[in-house]
């Protein structure tokens, strides 16, 4: 096992969205996580989990793909939110790389049936082996959120081969287009999307039984520093788990002032980085998303979600109620 393999991980704030614990209480009841991010059920019937919604909308996400309907990912509530939470996967500076990897991959096994791991370096970043750990990183990613599984064999395409989901995955895709080195964008973005998702639920998860061993989900894909130590690609991270904490705990709406604030306590301050946040979701800078419409009176933004995914969380609701989830 490798010398990055294995991390230490402080109890004092949660490895999801970034925030910061205050009192010896809160490291003791959610060690690695916060309230937020927490898989731990609620007694209003109204709300769901953020595990619970991520679990519903990646095992719907499956059901489409293996029926072969990513091409029509815009046409269908749960692929197009996974395409908006890849849009915004692509646009970190850091995480777009794996986003490019997905789809390098992807469109390899849709021609060929099978990947190369040695075409990922073009799009990895960093240099010797930093981009080699990188590649192994996304695979091994690719394998906790399903997309790949092990095998056998000499070479880690071999080791790590496509599952049947990622083949019907990329059957529609070859179906849809004359796929030569790049998929679709929105395509891309909905494949993106349904690995991170599917990511975060897996290190939820892993954070909850105590963090031991190999890091599991999407946190294998964060940065590290020289000691590695991970960071946490908080501006990717705390705006894809607020969107899914109000989604889920019922709001149809939020104010700019209401992210901001709770952006500031994961430690996003500086007015930049929170502008950026708020200016995609308004889609003043360049953004392909249809999670929320924007408005404006003048001072500030407001934002809806789209009518498509608060009927997508109600139908989750209804299935809470009725028992089944």
């Amino acid at each position: 096992m490798s010398y990055f393999s294995i991390v230490q991980l402080n109890k004092d704030r949660c490895w999801i969205c970034n925030y910061r614990k205050e009192t010896e209480l809160e490291v003791r009841l959610l060690p690695y996580l916060c309230f937020w991010c927490s898989s731990r059920k609620s007694d209003e019937v109204d709300r769901i989990t953020i595990r619970s919604l991520i679990e519903n909308i990646t095992t719907e996400v499956e059901e489409h793909l293996k029926q072969g309907r990513l091409a029509v990912c815009e046409d269908i509530d749960a692929l197009s939110f996974a395409a908006d939470i890849g849009d915004l996967g692509t646009q970190h500076l850091y995480l777009k790389q794996f986003s490019s990897m997905i789809g390098l991959i992807t469109v390899q096994v849709a021609l060929e049936g099978r990947y190369t791991p040695s075409r990922l370096l073009k799009v990895a970043a960093g240099s010797g082996p930093a981009k080699w750990f990188r590649v192994r990183e996304c695979i091994r990613f690719l394998t906790d959120v399903g997309l790949l599984e092990q095998g056998e064999g000499k070479y880690i395409y071999e080791r790590f081969r496509p599952t049947n989901l990622f083949l019907a995955l990329t059957a529609s895709v070859e179906a849809v287009s004359k796929v030569e080195e790049e998929l679709p964008p929105r395509i891309a973005r909905c494949v993106a999307g349904y690995a991170l998702l599917r990511g975060i639920g897996i290190s939820i998860d892993w954070l909850q039984r105590g963090a031991q061993g190999e890091p599991k989900g999407v946190i294998r894909l964060y940065p590290r520093d020289k000691h590695g130590r991970l960071w946490i690609p908080r501006l990717f991270t705390a705006p894809t788990m607020f969107l899914l904490g109000y989604l889920a705990h019922g709001h149809n709406e939020f104010s700019a002032n209401e992210i901001r604030s709770w952006l500031h306590r994961r430690g996003i301050q500086r007015e930049k980085d929170v502008a950026w946040i708020v200016n995609w979701l308004a889609r003043t800078v360049p953004a392909d998303h249809r999670l929320v419409d924007p408005s404006y009176d003048g001072y500030s933004y407001h934002f809806k979600f789209n009518r498509l995914y608060i009927r997508m969380r109600e139908r989750y609701r209804e299935r809470r109620r009725g028992g089944r989830a």
